[in-house]
């Protein structure tokens, strides 16, 4: 392999700067991505637990009204990889130092994986129920986990061919996956009409007051937009141009993902009402529906699980190489794999799923503002390259010690708002500002007014933009 072979398997595979000639995707292919991602079947059990605290109608005003309104801010992120070719856990180095970013990174990255090994629990089940649709046989429940880790296997093997695989398979993952949901949409509304559907009351609402529901749904929907922070700086390198990029996410990360969670709240609802039992896994009410219809419904579900583990496994794989550059992409998604699944015979993120949503909006959240107002408001959207790429303690990003104070300063006080207003272990408000802006939410505003405000104090201006020099 030549060098210029060498940069391009870096670029594709690594976490070196994408040229734009080396751009391969258009808006199309990012929504294609983006879309499948979007209809994971996580996405699903998202639904399905917000209509545990909420009414229908309430429900998916909040799910298609506050997911895309905070889209639009949050996806903003993407225009700086769709523009300057590098990961957004490369940015972070001018936003935390290059010390820093690993401890956010650490955070960050471990849990993420989380929502793969949701993913390989309903995958799991899945199989199982499929088998059980089939034959009238039930599997034992020991064997679940065991069903759930071949999603990893078969996702590993896909990611190890590459980006371009990956979107081919969602050109084929995305018609199943509007399938699956127009079978359990038409099996919901021959046994319901939209008039008894909307008289339902939630499951189990958290609080006597509508309104604490309300904001408590809304907390929960912000922190999984805020999942995709992990992921969002891999595919838009890929991009042709911004505007697509960009838009592209918002189809696939904002719309698309609200529209499926909207179908997962419908599919809770009726197969709850309908049993007596209320679950969240998409698999379990397809297995209600019986026949051929739930056979087809359970193959795409199948089929879904593993492309968007395979999606995963390249995204998060391409940015672990900005904290180990050294590991090939391959060392870095065995360990990944070994590590999901962990996650997956553990059974921890199921078990704590509230506590699970509410690491990753802490994290997500008010680091995503943050990386926003340094890049727009601070420097002006003007880098340096390669202070970014090459370390050391002459470069720009290097900062007090490779951290850099007034990124962790905001991101800490963004923190401890969000723990100051809001209990993700009960989930329930500690302050009353909570049902104006959820935990989250003020994280974020919080986060990104200390770093706008310190930035504007000229030493710390300086010390900000040493990358101008």
């Amino acid at each position: 392999m030549n060098n210029e072979q060498n940069a391009n398997q870096e670029a594709v595979f690594g976490a070196i700067p994408m040229l734009k000639k080396e751009r391969t995707h258009g808006f199309i292919a990012i929504a294609a991505v983006t879309i499948v991602y979007s209809m994971a079947p996580w996405c699903f059990t998202q639904g399905g637990t917000i209509i545990s605290v909420l009414g229908l109608k309430a429900a998916l005003t909040n799910m298609i009204g506050m997911i895309v309104l905070f889209s639009i801010i949050y996806l903003l992120t993407v225009i700086i990889p769709a523009r300057e070719g590098i990961d957004t856990w490369v940015y972070q180095r001018a936003v935390f130092g290059y010390k820093g970013i690993v401890i956010i990174w650490f955070l960050a990255i471990f849990a993420t994986w989380g929502w793969e090994a949701v993913l390989t629990g309903i995958h799991g089940t899945s199989v199982s129920g499929l088998y059980t649709i089939i034959t009238g046989n039930v599997l034992p429940e020991t064997l679940l986990p065991w069903l759930g880790a071949t999603c990893v296997i078969i996702g590993f093997l896909i990611a190890c061919m590459g980006p371009d695989i990956i979107t081919k398979i969602s050109y084929v993952v995305i018609p199943g996956v509007i399938i699956a949901c127009a079978v359990l949409l038409y099996f919901v509304f021959s046994n319901y009409s939209w008039s008894d559907l909307m008289e339902m009351e939630a499951i189990s609402p958290v609080s006597d007051n509508f309104r604490e529901n309300y904001m408590v749904a809304t907390e929960w929907n912000l922190a999984f937009v805020c999942a995709w922070y992990t992921v969002i700086g891999v595919i838009p390198r890929l991009g042709k141009s911004e505007s697509g990029t960009y838009w592209g996410f918002m189809v696939g990360y904002g719309v698309v993902y609200a529209l499926i969670a909207c179908v997962g709240a419908f599919g809770a609802l009726a197969i709850s009402d309908m049993t007596g039992v209320y679950s969240n896994d998409p698999s379990i009410w397809f297995g209600q529906i019986g026949g051929v219809l739930a056979i087809i419904s359970m193959l795409c579900l199948i089929f879904s699980n593993i492309s968007i583990m395979s999606v995963a496994m390249y995204s998060l794989s391409v940015s672990t190489k900005v904290i180990l550059p050294k590991w090939s992409y391959r060392k870095i998604l065995v360990a990944w794999s070994i590590w999901v699944l962990f996650l997956n015979f553990s059974g921890v993120v199921m078990e704590y799923y509230s506590v699970f949503l509410a690491v990753i909006g802490f994290i997500g959240g008010p680091t995503v503002i943050i990386i926003l107002v340094d890049y727009f408001f601070v420097r002006r959207q003007s880098i340096s390259i390669r202070d970014m790429m090459y370390q050391g303690k002459e470069n720009a990003y290097y900062y007090t010690g490779g951290f850099n104070l007034v990124g962790a300063a905001a991101f800490l006080c963004g923190t401890v708002a969000y723990f100051l207003v809001y209990d993700p272990i009960n989930y329930v408000a500690r302050a009353e500002i909570f049902n104006f802006t959820t935990g989250t939410g003020l994280s974020c505003i919080v986060a990104g007014a200390v770093y706008l405000v310190l930035a504007q104090i000229p030493a710390v201006k300086s010390y900000l933009t040493k990358d101008r020099k």
